[in-house]
């Protein structure tokens, strides 16, 4: 395993705090990624800064990149790091269109807003609810915790 950037260090670093260390199962992917953090400090110098600033647009060229999405990829990656699953998995990737035409990508858990901010600055065309959700207006692209339904007044007992 090699971490090859800050990015990769954060994840890999969130993985390893999320990870139970009383589980001897763990105590591989523990090793490998402390190793692996460690051999990057290493080559740094020292551990990289606190948050990640992310872009208000990905990027356009390139094979696979998607300009809608590629800036918010490095927060998708640290929800699934930290063992949150996408929703609509079934979908390509977790992403999904709605009607409207709006780009959404769900998880089954809820999202930490606070954690969230204390590893990445949004800029300002990003909107970061305390609930989680990711609103990118510009983009027409969110992420959101997919809340299971709930039954309606006249529905219940």
């Amino acid at each position: 395993m090699t971490i090859q950037n800050d990015a990769e260090y954060r994840v890999g670093m969130s993985r390893l705090e999320s990870l139970d260390s009383t589980d001897p199962a763990n105590v591989a992917e523990m090793e490998a990624l402390g190793h692996a953090l460690e051999a990057y400090e290493d080559r740094q110098g020292h551990a990289p800064s606190a948050r990640i600033q992310l872009a208000a647009q990905g990027a356009e060229h390139g094979p696979g990149h998607d300009p809608r999405t590629d800036h918010l990829r490095p927060v998708i990656d640290f929800l699934l790091a930290k063992g949150n699953r996408p929703s609509h998995w079934w979908h390509a990737d977790g992403f999904w269109f709605d009607q409207g035409g709006v780009l959404h990508y769900t998880f089954t858990d809820p999202i930490d807003a606070v954690e969230l901010r204390a590893h990445f600055d949004f800029p300002p065309s990003i909107t970061l609810s305390d609930d989680g959700t990711i609103k990118d207006g510009p983009n027409y692209f969110d992420i959101s915790y997919d809340r299971p339904a709930t039954r309606f007044s006249f529905e219940l007992p």
